[in-house]
């Protein structure tokens, strides 16, 4: 199910991404998932989810993105199709690559690379063959580097309509590979080709990347007065574009020449700038900690809400069922008992038509309350949730039938007391409840559970409503 009303704003997170804003981002990312959970837009809650682990990872927050990534591939695996799979491993891959496990990232990328083949999404396998040979050459293996580069550019050349960045980027790994074997004639061909390219004047990232290479190219050819000048302009470019990390690298090699070319003035120079970056990521990482921190509650609100319902603030039927199928399935080793209590405000939908929703809504907010108060007593072994309507469920893990029974009494005495007052009319409320439990570990499944208690409420209701009904197998007492 997708909600069109949505579609801006998923359009609204790609370009908020592109443009690097990323605690923007975030927060926007956080209103999309709400509204794509609320609205059952599985579209959108996976573009959240893709989004939200491509901006933790650009502040740094590297956990909160594997958790996005994690939340990603869970919900894309319900509600995704292959193409969303495709994106949930192409950022996993990112992250992987960040945290230097490589074998978790090429087996990432592979499983990417068969994946994108068979969807024919040739732009993709090229990107990942790119980042294949990216860690091959971190791993020093620039054989492997090279022929996932070759394989990228074969990719790159599938695609249609011709994208010219596509191939630029793949032939920026394939002439690092060949640096790294040693073979200086192909990579200075390439990389001069490179550097002419009319690409480089609007694709600054690719700019920076291609000068770093073309200094590390002339420092093996032991050019170092040219490679100087190449660092330089590489270091330009990133401070224009702001990426503090690939300037450190840049400026660790700045460092390193000025060594080789025992030039200690400009060497005292560089390092002062070194020294000052690192002040700068000192702060900057301090900065991110924060910005962590704070993104942290708000997606644990997010998460919270998820497993909410909108109208009663008691659990949704999801989380209830998770958390019956957990205790459950302890509660069968252990023969501990859980009780299930099912409870349903009678004559709602008579309410409904006689007075309006927005007057059941109420009674039933108004039944919640009570239910609060009354029933629930410990956040770790009792659940009170919404199955649907204005049917609740009240799971006591550790608890028996009768003291479950003992509870619903209490319960029933005071709602005989309530009612509510709806346009200055008042209105009663009186509930039908069943209680069973799972035979001290026999019932290992929700659904079996949950069938026994409701055919117990509907002997209430069909007794004359407002009582309590147990079960008993085989029979109904």
């Amino acid at each position: 199910m997708t909600d069109e009303l949505l579609t801006p704003m998923r359009e609204k997170a790609l370009q908020l991404r592109v443009e690097g804003r990323y605690k923007e981002l975030i927060e926007h990312c956080d209103v999309l998932l709400e509204k794509g959970l609320k609205r059952q837009d599985h579209k959108a809650v996976l573009c959240a989810h893709i989004h939200h682990a491509a901006a933790f990872y650009s502040i740094g927050a590297i956990e909160e993105a594997f958790l996005s990534v994690d939340a990603h591939l869970q919900y894309c695996s319900q509600y995704g199709d292959e193409n969303e799979q495709l994106n949930g491993i192409n950022i996993l891959v990112i992250l992987y690559d960040y945290n230097k496990d490589y074998t978790k990232a090429k087996s990432a990328l592979m499983r990417g690379i068969e994946l994108g083949t068979r969807l024919k999404r040739w732009n993709m396998v090229s990107n990942a063959f790119s980042n294949y040979s990216h860690i091959c050459a971190s791993e020093k293996d620039f054989e492997g580097a090279l022929e996932a580069g070759l394989s990228g550019l074969a990719m790159a050349e599938r695609y249609h309509p011709d994208r010219p960045i596509l191939s630029f980027r793949v032939k920026l790994n394939i002439a690092n590979a060949y640096v790294g074997l040693g073979d200086t004639d192909l990579a200075g061909q390439m990389i001069e080709q490179m550097l002419a390219d009319p690409l480089l004047d609007t694709h600054k990232r690719e700019k920076t990347h291609c000068y770093d290479l073309y200094g590390r190219y002339l420092v093996e050819t032991k050019e170092y007065a040219s490679a100087m000048k190449a660092f330089n302009v590489a270091k330009k470019e990133a401070l224009d574009i702001n990426d503090l990390l690939l300037l450190k690298e840049i400026q660790e090699r700045r460092c390193d020449l000025c060594e080789i070319l025992d030039d200690r003035q400009l060497g005292f120079v560089v390092q002062q700038e070194y020294i000052k970056l690192l002040k700068i990521l000192q702060q900057q990482e301090l900065a991110k900690t924060a910005l962590k921190l704070e993104m942290k509650h708000n997606v644990a609100a997010i998460e919270r809400n998820a497993k909410t319902d909108f109208l009663t603030r008691f659990f949704n039927r999801r989380h209830l069922e998770e958390t019956a199928a957990n205790w459950l399935a302890k509660a069968a080793q252990t023969g501990s008992p859980i009780s299930c209590i099912a409870l349903d405000l009678d004559n709602f939908k008579s309410i409904n038509d006689t007075h309006g929703h927005l007057a059941g809504d109420e009674a039933l907010r108004v039944i919640c309350t009570i239910c609060r108060t009354v029933l629930w007593k410990s956040d770790s072994t009792e659940l009170l949730a919404r199955y649907g309507g204005d049917e609740l469920v009240f799971l006591l893990n550790g608890a028996s039938r009768a003291d479950a029974a003992d509870r619903v009494h209490h319960l029933l005495a005071e709602i005989q007391k309530q009612g509510i007052t709806y346009n200055e009319e008042l209105i009663p409320v009186t509930v039908s409840v069943g209680i069973a439990d799972n035979s001290n570990g026999l019932f290992t499944r929700f659904s079996e559970l949950f069938y026994r208690a409701d055919q117990a409420l509907y002997q209430s209701k069909a007794n004359g409503k407002n009582q309590l009904t147990v079960y008993e197998s085989p029979v109904l007492q």
